[in-house]
């Protein structure tokens, strides 16, 4: 049976990356696959920036261990043809090339998958500044990976129009969610909160979300940038439990955990008609204009509409991952 070598994503709190190394290896050992985890051993920062999802030079040092210890492996001969290099994040530079580069001196066939989150094909994604590079990098991971899940249709068909991939290789699944802390949150009655959890780059257009404050402040509604705030996951998702509404500008976006999480929640969506929010979500929770958006948030506060879950239900994406 082929062994599993698993990178999972460095732990941060305030992203998914927690939950998904805690579903994953619950999933590898219910299932009896044989696997080794490569989590390196380097301290982490203890906090993360308010408005930061990604302190860039400790996930350099993070994934730059995990090559090393790939290696490791294969100079060892504890990895072997037909077992599978599985990362949680193949936006990875130098990995895919490690693998094809030892696989050729070693004359194995170790298999690369796993997950992409973003990368530089995206118009408006931040990493898009890096392209000039990235796309090369990009095109080589196509090439070299032997099968990739991505979280929605729309990611899929944006890479397929831009980069050089053989479309099969490309498998839209979704993402799970933290379900076994969303159920332990204490169902609270709703209070007049609107949310906005995007991040605070210009992808998300969060001076928008200011200027909808200036509009209906003056209305008994509490306006609530997480990002401004150090919130721990717990005290972040009881602030999505007493919400009413989740809004997002976003001009990027290719799954949405933090929408699924306030939809899960509880709250109602108002979201962009564009990106992947018409693939997840009905016409009912999307808008056109910014005046719309305003007017939909009022509505969503003073009413007793019920929100929608997303259209699809991934929690058994794993699953898929590991087949």
């Amino acid at each position: 049976m082929s062994k599993i070598i698993y990178l999972p994503l460095e732990h941060i709190e305030s992203r998914y990356t927690v939950h998904m190394d805690r579903d994953i290896l619950k999933y590898l050992d219910e299932s009896g696959k044989e696997y080794i985890k490569v989590y390196p051993d380097i301290p982490s920062p203890q906090t993360m920036k308010a408005g930061s999802f990604l302190d860039a030079e400790f996930t350099i040092r993070f994934k730059a261990a995990q090559i090393a210890e790939v290696a490791r492996l294969y100079r060892e001969d504890t990895i072997d043809t037909g077992d599978i290099v599985w990362s949680s994040d193949l936006w990875h530079p130098g990995l895919p090339e490690s693998i094809a580069y030892m696989n050729y001196f070693a004359k194995k066939d170790v298999k690369l998958r796993g997950l992409i989150h973003a990368g530089s094909w995206t118009d408006t994604d931040f990493v898009r500044d890096m392209e000039r590079w990235a796309k090369n990098f990009e095109d080589t991971l196509f090439d070299i990976a032997d099968e990739i899940y991505c979280g929605s249709d729309f990611i899929k068909d944006d890479i397929v129009k831009k980069r050089i991939i053989q479309p099969d290789k490309l498998v839209p699944t979704g993402f799970p969610l933290d379900t076994e802390n969303l159920d332990k949150v204490e169902k609270v009655e709703k209070e007049n909160i609107v949310i906005f959890s995007g991040r605070n780059v210009d992808e998300k257009q969060p001076w928008l979300f200011k200027q909808l404050r200036d509009k209906l402040g003056d209305n008994n509604i509490k306006f609530i940038n997480t990002l401004e705030h150090n919130f721990s996951k717990e005290e972040y998702y009881n602030l999505l439990a007493k919400s009413k509404v989740v809004i997002s500008f976003a001009l990027q976006e290719n799954f949405g955990y933090s929408i699924a999480e306030a939809v899960y929640l509880g709250c109602t969506p108002i979201l962009p008609n564009r990106l992947v929010y018409p693939e997840f979500y009905s016409e009912d929770y999307l808008y056109d204009t910014f005046d719309e958006a305003c007017k939909m948030v009022s509505n969503a506060i003073y009413s007793d509409n019920k929100p929608i879950m997303a259209a699809r239900d991934y929690q058994e994406a794993i699953q898929r991952w590991f087949r």
